[in-house]
């Protein structure tokens, strides 16, 4: 693991604290800003000095702290309890536990049903939060699994199999060398087309692993308005919050 180390720095009279990371890939000096807060990463054997770094670029460290600040605001802050709601395909779920012999989301199908059903047994068993994380991600392998039919059949590729993840920053993934289709169960949140967005996205990869004019060729051609996808991940991605291990 990269070494790190925390300190404060003073940009116009406002002190920031930051993190200074090494990192042995590292080959050129990077900021990053999150809602973690603000990251100095160095070059392992680099002399530079964080903070004079962080005063030469005090705008853009100033610029992004708000911007965080604004969409710390939008995070839902989730409650683990009966009647508490969270979003399934771009609409929000009542939570109910009641005597059922399984969890599941009521309705016929996912984009109808009005509640995230738990088990009674299987909450006393472990708790609201894991029992909804586990309805969760079986949902979301059955709605990804049919919609990658899907897509596959459509755009004439194949992958062997369906990884059901919780990646912190990714929202799907595609191992060319193991045919793995990987996909963050909490894109579940998202609505139906920001989901087919993404794994229209991964597919892609399987004719093109990188992100050339040839792979958005593609990806365009199967999704026309996939630039408005990548605007809504961007705007509406960090609030797509299960609980707080998330950000």
């Amino acid at each position: 693991m990269a070494p790190s180390s925390s300190s404060v720095v003073s940009l116009d009279g406002r002190e920031v604290p930051y993190t200074v990371r090494r990192s042995r890939r590292a080959t050129r000096i990077r900021i990053k800003a999150n809602l973690k807060g603000i990251t100095v990463v160095l070059p392992h054997r680099s002399s530079a000095d964080p903070a004079a770094i962080l005063r030469r670029k005090a705008s853009w460290v100033r610029r992004h702290l708000d911007e965080i600040e604004q969409l710390r605001s939008r995070i839902p802050n989730r409650t683990f309890a009966p009647g508490a709601r969270f979003p399934l395909l771009g609409r929000d779920r009542v939570v109910r536990v009641a005597s059922v012999d399984r969890s599941r989301v009521t309705g016929p199908s996912l984009t109808s049903g009005d509640a995230f059903l738990l088990s009674r047994k299987r909450v006393a068993e472990t708790s609201i939060r894991k029992e909804l994380e586990k309805l969760y991600r079986e949902s979301a392998r059955e709605h990804y699994a049919a919609r990658a039919q899907h897509f596959g059949a459509v755009m004439g590729v194949s992958y062997d199999s369906l990884q059901i993840r919780n990646q912190k920053t990714r929202w799907g993934s595609y191992s060319p060398r193991t045919g793995t289709l990987s996909m963050n169960y909490r894109l579940l949140m998202a609505p139906p087309s920001i989901v087919d967005y993404v794994i229209i996205h991964e597919l892609a990869h399987v004719r093109h692993a990188d992100h050339s004019p040839r792979f958005w060729r593609v990806v365009e051609q199967y999704d026309p308005a996939y630039r408005e996808k990548e605007t809504w991940l961007d705007e509406h991605g960090p609030t797509l919050i299960f609980d707080g291990r998330h950000l």
